[in-house]
Order: structure tokens, then C-alpha cells, then sequence
């Protein structure tokens, strides 16, 4: 062979060669990738290919101190839709959220608006939830039609008695752009529920569990093809509370019975503080801002009256504050149990006339009857003794004038009306002002738990307690257990035969002045009505009182408001009586009626005529003689 033919034979040997080192190089290549690295790549190539359904975990349930389940979980279907993956086609959101609008009787922009966030988030979003059997077979169809759209359980936010201590539990909601922003750190999604108001919004941080959900294969249309991972949630933590669901239920039917319907009831256990019940009215069911249906949850929204009446509604006490200038008065020793001054119904006072509630007058009264008949003319001038100072110092002493230290949103310290507060907005205090201040008017203002814990201090001889609602929570995530205490927020100081005096008079009240309405057989109850004016309309009515087994220490103090209803014995007296009775596990044999005002012939109502002063002295019209 030749020099000339050898050379193309070498080249091709050599490109013959280079050939084979490729395909083996190729070949060891694909042995790797689909033998050694099979695993691993499919594990790669799933993930890249996969979606994370989240499903909301069971939210805590909360309790009463007998452990019946007064906010819990049930099982519901939720509608959600899947959006592509990134790069993938999106398809005609108008057209899907149309469809889904008519099977879901939904505004379609509405629908458009959350279909179109779940494209921008790159996250599967609820679409609905709490759906109906009927509604999830139909929509269980629909989700082979359109890719993306697939329904998942998950457990959902129930109330089992409806209307019951609803301003207490609160209700769960949509989150507002400003919390998804303050929120989204924390592992909420846009579309998360919250607790907006009450016990849900007050422990958010500790009845919230952490979400559970699948890691789902979705192929090139977005349709889950199988599960490939599961991880479940844990369940919020279970709170059981300090509420007596017995006690919870005397006062918010009480109140629904009550001459107007709105108002306020507060009970304490006298010795630890702990709260039996907080209801406020007008209430509402929660289960209605968790409807499947917009259009329900619209009106819950629209007609809620979120209003807490128990902790921010602020009310002049009336002759309820009465027992705090007996206190003050009988302790200071401005006047004694035996001095007797003449009522004849009214009191000229300078250039003005206060009156009596009783216009007839009460005659000749010293302490026990001033307090069982509630005499305003004996307060004006015990008042008068005692002076605004000091009835300021001791209510102050009492609680009034701060908060309480409730741990819930929307708390209002009330307005402490003394001297003190005058002198340093450089005003003057007047002997009207006093005048005024003795009977609970003027520009004092308590709310219903303040007077609650005042009713409490009077009970159990002095001690201040703050209110608490939580016995303990019980974590299912390893957490340690927390136990709430009882917490001394003062001590009201009163002499030994001042107690004495003081409760002796608010027996007779109950067993024979004008807080008979609360008179329970088998208990002994102290109690003081009032009636407290209120200038934008009819007065108010309030009661407060405690009770005890004979032989032992009280065990439950109540504050009851009716907002406009007038007397506070017949409007707000068989209120008290309800819950105390309930407190106690009694047997209310016969029914509770409650009525507006009552006048007696010849008489008005309990403070309805008592005269006051406005800042500086001013009469206020046209309450004369």
C-alpha cells in the first residue's frame, strides 16, 4: 500500500475511534443518569412538577371551666384552584371564574379578582369554603373539566350554641391588607381566617395550629395526578376558661328578655377574680361570617354590632354608687349609722332644688333605710359630709376610674368625676358637683365589669381582683401547660363594723327594699339597684349583687346593665337574680320577667328626678320643683 492510501485509512481509524470513546462516554452518561442517578433526578424532576395544597389545621378549641366545647372544628369542603406552573399557559380566567361563578351563585369579579391572585402569588387559593354535600358533588365535576380547580377537607371553625357569649368568643375572618402584611412573617397565606374580635382575636398567637397539607404531582395542565407526600397539622391549642357556660346562658337570655334588649352583664367569682360570664347585647351567631354563602356573610357583617357593651360601654353607676359614699362616709367617720336626717322629697340647696326619686319624700331615714329605699335627699347631704374628695379617693380605691386589666381589646377606663380631675384643668369644684356625685351622676362613668369587680370588693371585704377568663391552656405541640392565677390589683381598706354596716344594709335591700326582685331562697343575697339618667334618652337601669350559701364567702358578684330600661329593680333585678340562681346550679322555678320601669302611684322612678349641676353649678333643666 502506499504512502498516499495510508494516510486517509489512519485518519479514519482514528475518527473511528474517537467515535466509539464518545458513545462509550455517552453511554456511561445515560447509565448514570438513568441508573445510578435515577432516583435522585425523578425526585428533581417531581419536585419541579409538584404543588403544595395547604389545609388549615383544627384551630383550638376552647372550653368552659366544666369542659363543654363552646367554639370547635368540624370537617368541611373547601373549593380551591391550582395555577400553572411558571411558564406554562394560563388559561381564560374570565371564563373559568364565570363558570364557577353560576355553581357557586358567586359574583364572578369577585371570583376573577382571587383567581387572578393566585396566578401573581404562584399559590393555591380558596375559591370557597364550608360548601354544602350538594355544591361539592356538582363542583366535584367540574374540577375534571377545568384544570386547576380541585376541592380539599379541611377543618373549619364552629360554634355549637350559636349566639352564645358571642362578644366574648368573637368570630373568625377574612384577613384586611394590613394584616396579611403584618401577618404574612408568620406563615399565614392572603387567604388565611383570623380571629377579628373577642377571645378569637385576643389569642390569635395561641389558638392559630400550624397548617397541615399534600405535596401533589400536577402535570402539564395542571391537573393533580397523584399524592406523593403528606404532612399533617397540629392542632391550636385547647383553652379552657374560666366562664360557666350555665352562668354564660342565664345572662345572654336575660339580657334578650330585658326591657330593650341591650345592655350588659358581668359575673366574677368574688374570690379569685375569675369571670363567670361576659355577655354583652345586642349579640350575634358567629357561624355566620363562616357561611358558604357571600351574601349571609355580608349581612353578618353589615348588621354585627361588634360593640362590647360589658368593657367599653361607659354609663353614670346611679344610686348603685351609693354603697361607695356610704363606704367613704361611715369609714372617714363623716356620719354614723344612727344619724338621722328628714326627706321630704326634695333638697333646696343655695338657688336650686334637688329631688327626691320618691317625690313624696322618704320622711325621717337614717342609714339602713336611706340604703333599703334608696333616699337620694339622705346621700345629698351624707354626701355633702363626706365631700367630693373623699368619695373620689374611694372610689378610685375601689377600682372605678381605671381599667380593669381585662386581657381584651377595646377596654375604657371610664371617667373617675371628683375634684381632683376639676382642680387640674383649672376649674372649680362646686357643693352641686357633690351633690351630684353622691347619688352617681355628674360626669362619673363605670363600665359594666368595673362595677362587676366593685360588687366583687364589697363581697370578699375589700380585695380588688383583676378579671381573668383563662384556667389553663393545653398545647398539642410539647408546649408546657400554662395556668392562669388570680392577681391583686388593690385592697379597699374599710373598718370591721364599716363591713358590717355596709352589708347588713345591702341584705335589706334584697329582703326588703327595692332589690327584692333578686330574692333567692336558700342563698344570701346583697344587692343595690340603680337608675342612672342618661341625657340622650331613657334612664338606664342597673343592679349590682352577690351571693353565698349561709356560713360561706360569697361566690359569685354580678353587674347588670339595661341599657334605657329604666328601673333598675324590675329591669335589671331578675337578671341578677337568673345568674346568681345559675351560679349555684338552682332550679329557677318560676319565670324571669323583666319589665321597664315601675313607678308607684304617687312616686317616679328611683333617681329619675334626682336634680344635679353642670360643670360649675349650672342647673340643668327642666328636673326643678
Amino acid at each position: 500500500m502506499s504512502r498516499e492510501s495510508g494516510a486517509p485509512l489512519a485518519r479514519l481509524e482514528a475518527l473511528w475511534v474517537l467515535v466509539c470513546l464518545s458513545g462509550a462516554m455517552l453511554g456511561l452518561r445515560l447509565v448514570q443518569l438513568q441508573i445510578l442517578q435515577r432516583v435522585e433526578y425523578q425526585q428533581l424532576a417531581e419536585v419541579n412538577a409538584t404543588k403544595i395544597i395547604y389545609q388549615t389545621a383544627p384551630r383550638g378549641r376552647i372550653f368552659d371551666r366544666h369542659g363543654t366545647a363552646m367554639a370547635t372544628n368540624q370537617e368541611a369542603f373547601s373549593l380551591i384552584y391550582i395555577p400553572p406552573r411558571k411558564g406554562q399557559k394560563t388559561p381564560d380566567l374570565t371564563f373559568l371564574a364565570s363558570q364557577l361563578a353560576h355553581e357557586l351563585g358567586r359574583d364572578p369579579d369577585e371570583l376573577l379578582e382571587t383567581l387572578q391572585q393566585a396566578v401573581h402569588e404562584e399559590t393555591a387559593l380558596r375559591l370557597a369554603e364550608n360548601l354544602p354535600r350538594a355544591a361539592m358533588f356538582r363542583l366535584s365535576e367540574l374540577k375534571t373539566i377545568y384544570p386547576g380547580v380541585e376541592l380539599i377537607v379541611e377543618a373549619r371553625r364552629y360554634y355549637p350554641f350559636g349566639r352564645f357569649a358571642s362578644h366574648l368568643l368573637g368570630y373568625m375572618g377574612k384577613m384586611d391588607p394590613r394584616s396579611w402584611r403584618a401577618l404574612k412573617s408568620k406563615g399565614y397565606r392572603v387567604d388565611s381566617r383570623i380571629g377579628k374580635i373577642g377571645l378569637e382575636s385576643a389569642l390569635e398567637s395561641e389558638l392559630r395550629g400550624h397548617d397541615g397539607g399534600l405535596r401533589m404531582l400536577v402535570d402539564a395542565q395542571g391537573r393533580l395526578r397523584r399524592k406523593l407526600e403528606s404532612f399533617p397539622g397540629i392542632a391550636g391549642g385547647s383553652v379552657y376558661l374560666t366562664i360557666d357556660q350555665a352562668v354564660q346562658k342565664a345572662a345572654d337570655e336575660g339580657l334578650r328578655r330585658s326591657a330593650t334588649g341591650r345592655g350588659a352583664v358581668v359575673a366574677l367569682d368574688p374570690r379569685t377574680g375569675a369571670l363567670l360570664a361576659l355577655a354583652s347585647a345586642p349579640d350575634f351567631d358567629p357561624n355566620a361570617f363562616l357561611s358558604p354563602d357571600p351574601a349571609v356573610v355580608k349581612d353578618a357583617v353589615a348588621s354585627i354590632d361588634e360593640f362590647d357593651r360589658a368593657i367599653a360601654g361607659t354609663y353614670a353607676p346611679g344610686s348603685t354608687f351609693k354603697v361607695v359614699v356610704g363606704a367613704a362616709g361611715l369609714n372617714e367617720g363623716r356620719f354614723t349609722v344612727d344619724d338621722a336626717i328628714y326627706c321630704p322629697g326634695y333638697l333646696e340647696w343655695g338657688k336650686n332644688i334637688f329631688l327626691c326619686w320618691n317625690h313624696k319624700g322618704h320622711k325621717r331615714v337614717t342609714w339602713f333605710p336611706a340604703l333599703t329605699e334608696s333616699c337620694d335627699v339622705y346621700f345629698y347631704r351624707m354626701g355633702l359630709r363626706t365631700g367630693g374628695l373623699l368619695i373620689e379617693q374611694y372610689a378610685r380605691m375601689f377600682g372605678l376610674g381605671a381599667p380593669t386589666g381585662v386581657a381584651l381589646k377595646g377596654e375604657r377606663r371610664g371617667n373617675l368625676f371628683g375634684p381632683t380631675g376639676r382642680l387640674k384643668a383649672g376649674l372649680s369644684w362646686y357643693e352641686g358637683d357633690t351633690i351630684n356625685l353622691a347619688i352617681g351622676q355628674g360626669a362619673m362613668l363605670v363600665t359594666p365589669i368595673q362595677m362587676a369587680v366593685l360588687a366583687a370588693a364589697v363581697a370578699n371585704r375589700g380585695t380588688v381582683w383583676r378579671p381573668y377568663y383563662i384556667d389553663r391552656i393545653v398545647y398539642s405541640d410539647g408546649r408546657p401547660e400554662v395556668k392562669q392565677s388570680p392577681e391583686k390589683l388593690g385592697q379597699a381598706t374599710l373598718k370591721d363594723e364599716v363591713w358590717r354596716d355596709l352589708h347588713d344594709a345591702m341584705r335589706l335591700v334584697i329582703s326588703s327594699g327595692t332589690g327584692v326582685a333578686a330574692k333567692i331562697a336558700g342563698l344570701e343575697v346583697e344587692g343595690k339597684t340603680g337608675t342612672a339618667q342618661n341625657p340622650g334618652g331613657p334612664d338606664h337601669a342597673w343592679f349590682i349583687a352577690s351571693a353565698a350559701r349561709p356560713g360561706e364567702l360569697p361566690g359569685v358578684a354580678v353587674a347588670v346593665l339595661v341599657e334605657n330600661g329604666g328601673h333598675g329593680a324590675s329591669a335589671a333585678g331578675p337578671i341578677a337574680r337568673a345568674v346568681m340562681m345559675a351560679a349555684y346550679g338552682l332550679e329557677d322555678k318560676k319565670p324571669t320577667v323583666v319589665q321597664s320601669a315601675v313607678v308607684k302611684p304617687g312616686a317616679m322612678s328611683p333617681d329619675a328626678l334626682a336634680r344635679g349641676l353642670r360643670s360649675g353649678g349650672a342647673p340643668v333643666p327642666p328636673r326643678v320643683r
